[in-house]
């Protein structure tokens, strides 16, 4: 139970350092997800991230545990929209999926588990942590029609590969909007859910699927005064459950760094509202993420 269908490993590390990253993943794989999604945000990563989980790997002892974590860990790969990989989309992206072949064609013991494009899309969030320092005033109108081929460049590749897509939107829907109707490639996950009913209902016709983070649990904060009006709006063959951690921990632990063990907080929270025993919950991700990614 308790998949996660979206965090960080690399921040994870970053955050905590190799041996107590261990710990947290250890404590994680106790319960027995099936999935838990550990995101890219440049395009040839993948390498290093699948290293960095063998390293992981070697620091449990509990074979069983180790088997969990194997059996768990799912990647994706993709470019965010930082303002060098604007500039050079078109290398970024051909690069890319040049990596994503490469990579599943490798041998890797987790070739099989490369199973989407992404995070990538759109963010005009300028002062959101997940882009500290990202300077708007770099992001001219020339800039933003950029971004914008960077994210139909990922969604096109999505169409060719076949593979569903992991998109990352942060007050950018209008653009987020004509990217979809333009490439007509809607097999994915909107991750971290941030706006509202009226844009969900956009999403969902589409047929993607809305993955709710921490965020979700802010009751009264602007930007997110509805969420518990949306995880019961959105029907169960299409809700999703991730921490986006290190990012936006949920309450009772808002404003710390954020970590996959804190994943059982946002589905008791989303259970709650939906009114639905938390294993329940469970099974509907699981379901839905084995769905996607078939």
């Amino acid at each position: 139970m308790y998949s996660d269908s979206l965090f960080n490993i690399d921040k994870l590390i970053q955050n905590f350092g190799e041996e107590e990253g261990a710990q947290i993943l250890s404590q994680m794989v106790q319960n027995k997800p099936n999935f838990l999604i550990d995101t890219g945000i440049r395009e040839n990563d993948i390498w290093a991230r699948a290293d960095l989980v063998r390293r992981i790997l070697d620091l449990i002892e509990d074979e069983t545990l180790k088997n969990n974590l194997k059996s768990a860990i799912h990647f994706t790969a993709g470019v965010m929209p930082d303002l060098d990989s604007v500039e050079n989309r078109f290398d970024a992206v051909e690069n890319l999926e040049n990596t994503i072949k490469d990579f599943k064609e490798s041998g890797d013991e987790f070739a099989d588990k490369l199973i989407a494009i992404g995070s990538c899309g759109i963010d005009h969030d300028w002062d959101s942590v997940e882009y500290e320092g990202r300077d708007h005033d770099y992001f001219d109108f020339s800039t933003i029609n950029d971004e914008k081929d960077l994210f139909a460049l990922q969604l096109t590749l999505g169409k060719k590969l076949n593979m569903p897509v992991i998109v990352h939107s942060r007050k950018g829907f209008k653009d987020t909007q004509d990217v979809l109707q333009t490439v007509k490639w809607n097999k994915g996950i909107i991750h971290g859910f941030a706006y509202t009913k009226s844009e969900i209902d956009f999403f969902l016709d589409l047929g993607w699927y809305i993955s709710f983070s921490g965020t979700v649990t802010y009751g009264g904060k602007k930007n997110f005064f509805d969420m518990s009006d949306l995880v019961t709006y959105v029907p169960k063959d299409r809700i999703l459950i991730e921490t986006d951690s290190p990012y936006y921990a949920p309450v009772p632990l808002k404003n710390t760094i954020n970590t996959p063990l804190n994943i059982n907080y946002i589905y008791e929270y989303v259970a709650a509202k939906r009114n639905i025993p938390i294993h329940k919950l469970c099974e509907l991700v699981d379901n839905n993420l084995k769905k996607l990614i078939q």
